[in-house]
């Protein structure tokens, strides 16, 4: 017999299931990565990663010119933004070759909060952005390769998608 609950622990919302022999407690923004096809792989954020902050200041900054804009008027903004995605992670060998790389997004419901570098594996592979934006809520995220030396973000500007691409030192 199997069954689940919501609870909310620390301002959190958690998720947990029990069935005879376990019970498992899995946080709402894990739940929403892997509904956007991303499989959790830990918590763990090595040295080497930008801090979260210098990273969203590389993405957002009054200074920061995208390397790609898409007009969020266009028929198919949706298609240009994944395919231009692909493009500059591929060009910048953003992800491992299991598809591997760290994630920052903000979750929405029951208030948006910022989290921390989550290391992920993407077992779909293609329209991430899309699929970030139907799993989370939230059209906004930032990627760091697993060595931490290149970010690829999406921002939303007034009537604009951006993608930017930084290269950390």
């Amino acid at each position: 017999m199997e069954r689940c609950a919501q609870i909310d622990k620390e301002g959190g919302d958690y998720f947990f299931s029990t069935s005879e022999n376990e019970e498992t407690i899995i946080p709402e923004w894990q739940q929403k990565l892997e509904a956007s096809g991303l499989t959790v792989l830990d918590r763990e954020v090595p040295a080497s990663l930008p801090e979260a902050m210098s990273a969203i200041y590389a993405a957002t900054g009054i200074d920061v010119k995208p390397t790609v804009s898409v007009r969020n008027s266009l028929p198919d903004a949706d298609v240009q933004l994944n395919q231009h995605w692909a493009a500059q992670t591929a060009a910048h060998n953003l992800t491992s070759e299991n598809g591997a790389f760290y994630i920052l997004t903000r979750m929405t419901g029951g208030g948006e909060r910022a989290i921390d570098w989550i290391h992920v594996r993407d077992t779909i592979g293609s329209d991430l952005p899309y699929r970030i934006r139907a799993g989370t809520g939230n059209a906004e995220f930032l990627v760091v390769s697993e060595d931490g030396r290149v970010m690829c973000a999406v921002t939303t500007e007034e009537s604009e998608s951006w993608i930017v691409v930084h290269r950390f030192s």
